[in-house]
Order: structure tokens, then C-alpha cells, then sequence
């Protein structure tokens, strides 16, 4: 059939996207809209009616396919009779089985109502999503009664009038199961508000209502307080943007006392107005423990009513989620309601207001930066905070001293208190989403723990608070976490947190005012003495690998590389072990382990006990170690010709593991042999020497600092008597074993019994700073004033048993050098630590009195 191009169309054709092919229409996404702005102008009218009339001719056919795949033919022969262009519903081809899809499709009555027949052979279906079409009353009833056993009921943006009459005659039935009912925006009228209300309170089976935007008022709040009295199951109910007051809220709080209601939306309405609420909500909120999720944003409340709810929100601690946005106040980041004076609400607020999805987290950005002065309109639940534990392990993340306080970025750095050192240093605290950056204060003191994430932080932190000061912050690093967005509230309402919001911090308290300055390692004594990390212990072991001759005993690559990474892995223990052995026996200055200190170590680990993996004789490990320490090169004063040093210690028990577990058939490889060795002989004893363990206990804190710069005087003086027997012209001073040895005697040691030969020996070595290569550097036998420092701190340790800390041991050490410079300087009047040591004095003299009082009762 062919048309003009001039004609004009007088009754056009009903506006619908015909798409080309004979496509049907297809159903949208929610959050698309259909065009509508398709234009039947004479170009497009032949295409329009081509296909209209293209789609009925083939109805025929797909009656036929419908009867051969056993079909419902309802939908077709209607379609045929009524004139209309065929639909997809959804009906036959469903992503979810039980669910129906029919959102935003702009479907009128005449559609709709072929919908309720196509519905009647339909049973399985038990969620119906009928949002944002154009059904009103005239097809809404015959939906309803189509949808007979549903469970989700969401008619959402239409019109259905008395439609709703339907619904509540299927909320009374007995046999109902609709647990979710969404009437919103259907513009009702309030009695069919207040019958369907009347319905729902007597129905056991819903659980989320939704009325909102249906201009609900006051006239309505009767029905719906004997709806929150009489229904216990209802969970959920939303009645945003309504015309309720502040008479209705009254109402609605005074029936809330026992409600079981989880989420309760009153978002949009005007509770400021008329009747002061706040004793009715702060008596509700008091007695309601059920209600978890609570919206009260832009209401027009005032600064007055704003003041008193957030007194009586502090007693509550059930609200998990409260929402206060556009009225005079705003909900901070503990969950406190902070009023202010005048409420200023931004224009656009109310379209970018995210409304609450009952206890679901809603992945929204929001705005941060590395230090939040003050976030408002906090959301625990919508946001998706996490409940994280920030602790203080005063073992790994460094040493503990009270107070301790905590400084979070999004809390602006505001100290946060974290108890005694004695109870546990540990606090839970809900954390946005983000990334987060946090640092300690220990003492005084600003630190990062070091065996969290911590990253180099290059801008100024000013005027941070710390016990009512502002301080400048002075750290290089901070500690971080980057925080996932997690569900707190599981499918049955339940939390699975442990933070209660609005909980109060703890207080911290001074017993005494202390003026002193922030002690940090950086600015102690102790500063220039460089620890050992994971990059200095590989060049060590590197440099003893291939010094020895560990890579001609192991043949194949694969094995020796294995074995390469499992010395490596516990290289820090040998190295350590080695240098607690080689004190024992020196030869002159030089550290090695000689042929007798070695059987002594292998009868400590009881190398040569059989077991069932293995077995080596005495006389085969004096063998090999007279194949390691033999055959290498001569004429170096550092490597003794009797004696082992540190690269061959590492390549004797390799000798050893081939000896004892391959040439006996029982391991197949080195690397195996050598973890059979390890487990059963060595990792015990190996695990004893860590050096490290003294410096972070005992010896890298203030008090020790603190003697020794106050006594700083006489340290200096007596290293520089004795730094000059090896210190060649030009060189910078160092202090020898000998020359060690030589003050020990001169202070008079020997004279105590505590004090042993071995002392300086130990105490000298485990002060030394680790060295990449011992074999071709004189560095190992020179001692820097630093290392001087450590070995008198354990020296002093070890020749006083006393129960007392390390500061005072070392002080009395220093008067017995006064002897040294009886000439230069006077002995001082009293100790530096004079109220400690009168503490333990009358400790002292209480424990003899009691020992006197003891005696004399058993004489008696």
C-alpha cells in the first residue's frame, strides 16, 4: 500500500516507540526513562503503519507457537481483539522466576488490563513491581485481584484510587502472604489512607509499608497510631513527604514506646511546626529499644526542640542510624546530634538527600581529605562504616608509656584516650569508608606503630589537640588504612557491631603536671645507632654466601637456590647465634668460634642424639669443621687459621645436614636436610640471642636517655681515655675490646662477684652494630661512642641483679667511674633519680622490719 507524501495525518496513531525488525517493546531499566518524543510526521508515517499493521499479521502465527509450547493465550487473543500492538510483560521469560518486572513502562489501563488476565494461569509469581506506569482505578482493581498469593505488592507512582480497596480486602484474608506493600506516591485520599490502615493493623503477614508521598495529615494519625499499637510484626514503615506536624508526631511517638518498628522514615513532612514534641521523642527514644534506623530530615525543626532531642538521644544506644539533614543540628561521627543555631539548608540538598533503603548500606561518595575538620550528617548504616580495633602492642609497635592517645584524620587528630598500659591499649571505633590516617602520642611522645601500614607524610599537621594543648605534629610518617564500605545490620535487624553510638571517651586524667619535653628516639642519644632491616640482613647473608663454599657442596640449581632462600629466611637467628658464641672465646680481638666453644654449641642442641632421621658421630662433626675453617685463604688477620668465623658458621651445618641426613639416604636434598636440621636441633636454641630484644626492653627509652645526658660529662671523658691505643693519625677515635677491659678494672669490677671475665666480652659484641662484611673491615673491633653507650648499659645490667630499672643501674656505674676523674670532677650530692631511689629505700626498710618482726614472733 502505498502513501502520499503530502498527506496530512488527522488522527494520528496512539505515540508508541515502534522499534524496526518487529521488535516488540522491551522492558526498561529502572532508572531509564522511554522516549515519548517520536514524531508521526508524513516521512515516518509509511514505516509507522507498515509495522503496525506487520505485527498483526503475524499474530496468527504466534497464536499457533504459543499452542504448540503449551502457552498461555490469554494475552494474544486480547491483544488481537482490542486492537493493540503487542507488549512484552515478562510474563513467559523471567530473569528471577517468581519476581515481575514491569517498572517505568508507561502502561495504561487498556494494557494493565490484559495483564490481570494474562495473570490468572500465573501462580508462581510472588513479587509484583508495577512502579511508575499510568494505572488508575479503572484496571488497578483487576491487577490486585490478580495478584492472589503474592508476597511483594510495589504499585509505586500510579494513580489506583479505589484500587486500594483491593488490597485491603487481601490484607485481611487469612490467606495472605504479602510482606511488603509500596503505595507510594498514589496521591490516595485520607479515608482510603485511613481503611487501609485500619487493615494493616490487623494483619499478621506484612513487614515494609511504604505510604509516602501520598499527603498524609493529621487527620490521618489516628488510624495510624492504632496501626503501631496493634501490629508487633511491621518492621519497616516510611511516610516520607507527607503533611504531618507536630501534633501527629506526638501522636506517633506516645504509640512508639513499645513499637517493634526497625526503620521509620519521616523525612519531608513539617514536625517542626505546631506542638512541642521533644519530651514525647525523648521519652520514646528512651523506652524503645527495637528501633535501629531513623529519618528525620528536613522537618523545619528548630534550634530549641533540636537542643532537647540531643540530650535525650545521648541515652539512647539502639539508633544506629540517624539522619538530621536540613534542620538546626547535624549528626557527627560518634552519632551525637550537634545543634546549631541556625540551620542553613543548602538549595539542592533536597535533590541530593539520599533517602533510607531500610538497613541497607548505600555505596555514597563522600567528600574527604586527609584531615576532616567536621563531618556532618553521619550515617553508620547508609555510609557502610566498619567497626575497626586500633591497638598499641608495646612488643611489636614500640614501647608503651601513660598516657597513650590515638589520633584519627577523620576526628580532625583530636586525642583520643586509650587507657592504661596494664589494662590493654586497644579501642573499637566506627571508621568511614576512605582512606583513613592515624598516629599515637605515647607520653608525650608522637609516634606511628611500626608494625602497621604506616607511609612517608610530607604536609604540615598544625595545632593538633593533646590534653587541651595545640601542637604542631613533627612525624615524617603516618599511620593508614584504607576502609571497605561493609553491610552492619544482617537480614533478621541485628547488629554485627559491638560500637555503641554516642558513647563517651575516656578521660584522661593527670595525676601531676609534667612540663617536660617530648622524648623521641630521633632526638635521644641513641639516634646514630642503626638497626637491622630486612635489607641490611640480605647484603649480610649475600656477602657470607659467597664467601663460603656452600655453592660447590650443593650441585643442582633448583636445590641450591632453595636452600638459599631458607638460610636467607632465617639468616637474622644465625647471625645472632654466631655472635653470642663468639664472645665466649676470642682470639685476641678477633670474634671466631673455636674448635671447643663449636662442640659445646653442638652438644647444646644435641646434634649428635639419633633420632629416627638421622645420625652423625662427634668425631665426624670435628671433621667437619676442620673442613670448614680449612683450605680458604691465608694471610687475613680477620679469619684465624683456628678458629671459625661468621661465613663459615653458615657453611658448617650445611656440611653437617649432608653428613647426617643425605649421605644416610634419609632426605633427598640439602633444603630438606637443612629444615630437618633446623627443627629438631636448631631453631630452638637459635631463637634465644635476638640482641634487639634488650635495646627495645630495657634500654631505648627516656629514662635511660635521660641518665645518660645528664651524665653526659663523664662518658664522653671516659671514652676519650679510652680510644687511643689503635687509633692510627687521622682517625677518627674508637674504643677496642682491650681498651673495654682495661676500664672495668680500672673502675674496680673485678672486685665484684657478679662481674665475670666474659662480661665486657658479650657486652662489647652485642653492642656492635651489624656489618655487611667481617672479613675485609676493621670496623667489627672499632667501637663508636653510640655502641660505647650499650655496652656500659649492659655491663651494668649484668653485674646488678637488683629488681630495679636500667636507668638506675646505669647511674651507679657512673659514680664508680667518678673514681677514673677524681681530679676533674666532684661526686654528686644525690642521685638524679633521688624520689626513686627514696621509694625503694622505704620499700626496702618495710620488707626488713617485716623479716625482724617475723623473727622475733618465731623466737617468741
Amino acid at each position: 500500500m502505498k502513501f502520499r507524501q503530502k498527506a496530512q495525518c488527522t488522527q494520528s496513531l496512539p505515540k508508541i516507540p515502534v522499534q524496526k525488525q518487529c521488535r516488540y517493546l522491551t522492558q526498561k531499566e529502572d532508572e531509564e526513562d522511554l522516549d515519548f518524543s517520536f514524531e508521526i510526521s508524513p516521512v515516518n508515517l509509511v514505516t509507522t503503519k507498515q509495522d503496525f499493521y506487520k505485527l498483526h499479521k503475524t499474530t496468527e502465527r504466534q497464536q499457533e507457537q504459543n499452542k504448540m509450547y503449551n502457552r498461555n493465550d490469554n494475552l494474544m487473543t486480547t491483544l488481537s481483539s482490542s486492537q493493540l500492538p503487542p507488549g512484552s510483560f515478562g510474563l513467559f521469560n523471567r530473569q528471577k522466576n517468581d519476581a515481575l518486572h514491569l517498572n517505568h513502562m508507561k502502561y495504561g489501563d487498556k494494557y494493565m488490563i490484559m495483564l490481570a488476565r494474562g495473570l490468572q494461569k500465573q501462580n508462581d509469581i510472588k513479587e509484583f513491581n508495577l512502579n511508575d506506569n499510568r494505572m488508575t482505578q479503572l484496571s488497578s482493581s483487576e491487577v490486585i485481584k490478580s495478584t492472589r498469593g503474592a508476597t511483594s505488592l510495589s504499585l509505586s507512582k500510579n494513580k489506583i484510587g479505589n484500587g486500594c480497596l483491593e488490597i485491603g480486602n487481601s490484607l485481611v484474608n487469612r490467606d495472605c502472604k504479602i510482606q511488603l506493600l509500596n503505595l507510594e506516591d498514589n496521591k490516595l485520599q485520607e479515608s482510603l489512607i485511613i481503611d487501609i490502615l485500619d487493615r494493616i493493623a490487623y494483619n499478621r503477614s506484612l513487614k515494609i509499608v511504604n505510604l509516602s508521598k501520598n499527603n498524609i495529615s493529621n487527620n490521618c494519625v489516628n488510624a495510624l497510631s492504632n496501626m503501631l499499637i496493634t501490629n508487633e510484626d511491621i518492621a519497616e514503615l516510611y511516610l516520607h513527604f507527607n503533611k504531618l506536624n507536630g501534633i501527629a508526631a506526638v501522636q506517633i511517638f506516645n504509640n512508639m514506646h513499645k513499637s517493634n518498628l526497625k526503620v521509620l522514615d519521616l523525612s519531608q513532612n513539617s514536625l517542626g511546626i505546631g506542638y512541642d514534641w521533644s519530651q514525647s521523642f525523648n521519652k520514646m527514644v528512651q523506652l524503645n529499644k527495637e528501633l535501629i534506623h531513623f529519618d528525620l530530615s528536613f522537618n523545619k525543626i528548630d534550634y530549641q526542640i533540636t537542643c532537647q532531642i540531643a540530650e535525650g538521644l545521648k541515652k539512647n544506644k539502639s539508633i544506629l542510624g540517624f539522619h538530621y539533614t536540613g534542620n538546626c543540628g547535624y549528626v557527627d561521627p560518634k552519632g551525637f546530634l550537634i545543634p546549631i543555631q541556625k540551620g542553613i539548608v543548602e538549595q539542592t540538598q533536597h535533590q541530593i538527600a539520599q533517602r533510607i533503603q531500610g538497613c541497607q548500606y548505600i555505596k555514597q561518595k563522600r567528600l574527604r581529605s586527609y584531615r576532616d575538620s567536621n563531618i556532618k550528617d553521619c550515617c553508620w548504616i547508609c555510609e557502610g562504616w566498619r567497626q575497626i580495633e586500633f591497638q598499641w602492642n608495646p612488643q611489636t609497635s614500640g614501647p608503651a608509656n601513660d598516657p597513650m592517645f590515638l589520633h584519627l584524620s577523620y576526628l580532625n587528630y583530636d586525642d583520643l584516650y586509650m587507657g592504661k598500659v596494664e589494662s590493654g591499649l586497644r579501642v573499637q571505633r566506627m571508621v568511614p569508608p576512605g582512606l583513613s590516617y592515624y598516629f599515637f602520642t605515647n607520653d608525650n611522645m608522637q609516634c606511628v606503630a611500626k608494625d602497621q601500614l604506616h607511609k612517608r607524610w610530607p604536609l604540615p599537621l598544625n595545632k593538633v589537640k593533646v590534653q587541651d594543648k595545640e601542637i604542631d605534629v613533627k612525624l615524617h610518617q603516618l599511620n593508614y588504612m584504607n576502609v571497605l564500605g561493609t553491610q552492619i545490620i544482617d537480614k533478621y535487624y541485628m547488629p554485627i557491631i559491638n560500637v555503641q553510638p554516642r558513647q563517651e571517651d575516656l578521660l584522661y586524667i593527670p595525676e601531676r603536671v609534667d612540663n617536660r619535653i617530648l622524648w623521641t628516639f630521633p632526638i635521644s642519644l641513641f639516634k646514630d645507632w642503626k638497626r637491622d632491616n630486612e635489607e641490611l640482613i640480605e647484603k649480610c647473608f649475600i656477602s657470607d654466601w659467597n664467601q663460603s663454599r656452600i655453592t660447590k657442596l650443593i650441585k643442582d640449581d633448583n636445590d641450591r637456590n632453595a636452600c638459599y632462600n631458607f638460610l636467607l629466611s632465617n639468616y637474622q637467628q644465625i647471625k645472632d647465634t654466631y655472635k653470642h658464641y663468639a664472645c665466649l672465646s676470642p682470639i685476641g680481638d678477633i670474634w671466631a668460634i673455636s674448635s671447643l666453644i663449636n662442640l659445646q654449641l653442638l652438644s647444646t642442641v644435641r646434634m649428635t642424639e639419633p633420632n629416627e632421621k638421622g645420625i652423625i658421630k662427634q668425631q665426624d662433626m670435628e671433621l667437619k669443621y676442620l673442613a670448614t675453617i680449612s683450605g680458604t685463604e691465608k694471610g687475613n688477620y680477620r679469619k684465624p687459621e683456628r678458629g671459625m668465623v661468621r661465613f663459615q658458621f653458615l657453611e658448617m651445618f650445611v656440611r653437617i645436614a649432608e653428613d647426617k641426613y643425605i649421605k644416610n639416604g634419609i632426605a633427598k636434598s640439602f633444603e630438606e636436610a637443612l629444615q630437618w636440621m633446623w627443627n629438631d636441633h636448631l631453631k630452638e636454641e637459635f631463637n634465644k640471642y635476638n640482641t634487639q630484644i634488650f635495646r627495645d626492653t630495657k634500654f631505648w627509652n627516656e629514662q635511660c636517655d635521660l641518665c645518660m645526658k645528664h651524665y653526659k660529662t663523664i662518658l664522653d671523658s671516659i671514652y676519650i681515655r679510652y680510644s687511643v691505643k689503635k687509633v692510627k693519625p687521622g682517625q677518627k677515635p674508637f674504643m677496642s675490646l682491650q681498651e673495654l677491659q682495661e676500664m672495668c678494672a680500672h673502675i674496680g669490677l673485678n672486685q665484684i662477684e657478679t662481674f665475670g671475665p666474659n662480661i665486657p666480652l658479650f657486652a662489647f659484641n652485642k653492642a656492635m652494630m651489624t656489618q655487611i662484611d667481617e672479613l675485609n673491615s676493621d670496623r667489627i673491633f672499632q667501637m663508636s661512642f653510640v655502641e660505647f653507650l650499650e655496652a656500659f648499659a649492659r655491663i651494668a645490667e649484668d653485674i646488678d641483679i637488683r629488681q630495679i630499672g636500667l636507668h638506675l643501674k646505669i647511674e651507679q656505674l657512673i659514680w664508680k667511674c667518678y673514681v677514673l676523674f677524681s681530679d676533674l670532677y666532684a661526686l654528686p650530692i644525690q642521685s638524679y633519680f633521688q624520689e626513686e631511689w627514696d621509694q625503694i629505700n622505704k620499700q626496702q626498710n618495710n620488707n626488713n622490719k617485716q623479716i625482724i618482726d617475723d623473727d622475733i614472733d618465731d623466737f617468741n
